[in-house]
C-alpha cells in the first residue's frame, strides 16, 4: 500500500464515522446545498423564455413579460431563504464535529502517560488541534457541495445538450482542460501547503518557547539573538506562504477565465445557427448563464483538490 493509499483509507474512516455521529444534519445538508445548486436552472430557463419572447423573430407561447420578472424575483426570495436555513444547519454541523474531534484529541493526550502525551512541540499541537480539525470540517462540509454541483452539472448538460449538442461539446472543453490542470497540480499543491503548514507551526512554537523563557531571555540577553531567529522563521514562512499563494492565485485565474474563453466559443460555434434562426439569443443567454455556474462547480471543484 503507497503511502497515499495509508492517508486515505483512515481519513475516509473518520469522515463516515463524523457523518454517523451527526446523521440527520449532514442529511438535511446534503439535501439544502444540493437544492441550492440545482436551483439556478429555473432563472436559466425563465431568462431563455424572457429573451425569446422579447425577440420578435421568434414565436413563443405561454408566459409574459412580467411574470417572467415575477417568477424571477420569487426564484430569488426562495434561494436566499433555503441558503440561510442550510448556513444554519452547515455551521451546528460543523461546530459538532470540531469539538468532538477537539475533545476526543485532547481526552486521548491525558489518557497517555506523561512523557507520551505529546510528541509535536506545544505549538505545532495548538495548530493540530485548530488547523487540521478546521481541514476535517471544511472537507466533509464541502462533500455535500460537490453532490449538488454533480447534480447541477448533470441537469445542465441534458438541457444544453437538447438545446445544441454540437455547442455543448466546445463549451465544455476549456471545462475539462482546467480540470485536468487542477488535477495534474494537487501534488504540487499539496507540498506547498503542508511546507506552509509547518513553517507555520515553527513560528508558534518559537513564540510559546519565547513566552514561557521570557526571564532566561533577559538574563542571558538573548533578545537580539532570539529576535533574529524569530525573523529567520518568518521569512521561511513568508517565502513558503508565497508559493502556496502564487499556485492557488494562478489556479483560480485559470478558472475563473474558463467562463470568458467559454463564452467566446459560443459565439463562434452558435454564430452560424443565430443566423439561421435554430441558435436563438435565448439559448445564448441560457448556455451563457450555465457556463457561469459550471465554472464556479470548477473552481469549487479546485479548491477542494
Amino acid at each position: 500500500m503507497t503511502a497515499a493509499e495509508k492517508v486515505k483509507a483512515p481519513t475516509a474512516r473518520i469522515g463516515g464515522r463524523l457523518i454517523r455521529n451527526q446523521p440527520g444534519r449532514y442529511a438535511a445538508n446534503a439535501a439544502l446545498w444540493s437544492t441550492i445548486w440545482v436551483m439556478p436552472v429555473i432563472p436559466a430557463l425563465i431568462t431563455r423564455a424572457f429573451f425569446d419572447r422579447i425577440d420578435p423573430g421568434v414565436e413563443t407561447v405561454g408566459f409574459t413579460v412580467p411574470s417572467l420578472v415575477a417568477l424571477l424575483v420569487g426564484y430569488g426570495l426562495a434561494r436566499l431563504a433555503i441558503m440561510g436555513i442550510a448556513m444554519w444547519n452547515d455551521v451546528h454541523f460543523m461546530f459538532r464535529i470540531g469539538t468532538l474531534l477537539r475533545r476526543n484529541m485532547l481526552s486521548r493526550v491525558f489518557e497517555m502517560p506523561g512523557a507520551q502525551s505529546v510528541e509535536r512541540s506545544a505549538g505545532e499541537t495548538i495548530s493540530r488541534f485548530r488547523e487540521d480539525v478546521d481541514e476535517v470540517e471544511e472537507t466533509l462540509s464541502w462533500t455535500v457541495d460537490l453532490m449538488g454541483l454533480s447534480l447541477f452539472s448533470a441537469v445542465a448538460l441534458v438541457v444544453m445538450l437538447s438545446i445544441d449538442a454540437r455547442v455543448t461539446l466546445f463549451v465544455f472543453a476549456p471545462t475539462v482542460v482546467v480540470v485536468y490542470i487542477a488535477a495534474q497540480a494537487r501534488k504540487r499543491i499539496r507540498r506547498y501547503r503542508e511546507a506552509a503548514r509547518e513553517t507555520t507551526g515553527h513560528i508558534t512554537e518559537a513564540l510559546g518557547e519565547t513566552f514561557g523563557s521570557v526571564q532566561s531571555i533577559k538574563v542571558a540577553g538573548a533578545e537580539e539573538s532570539m529576535i533574529d531567529h524569530f525573523r529567520r522563521l518568518n521569512d521561511v514562512r513568508r517565502s513558503a506562504m508565497v508559493r502556496d499563494r502564487v499556485l492557488t492565485s494562478m489556479l483560480e485565474s485559470a478558472f475563473w477565465n474558463t467562463v470568458n474563453i467559454g463564452t467566446g466559443l459560443i459565439l463562434i460555434v452558435g454564430a452560424r445557427g443565430m443566423a439561421s434562426g435554430t441558435f436563438t439569443v435565448g439559448d445564448f443567454a441560457v448556455f451563457a448563464y450555465f457556463l457561469t455556474f459550471v465554472s464556479d462547480a470548477v473552481f469549487v471543484l479546485g479548491l477542494f483538490i
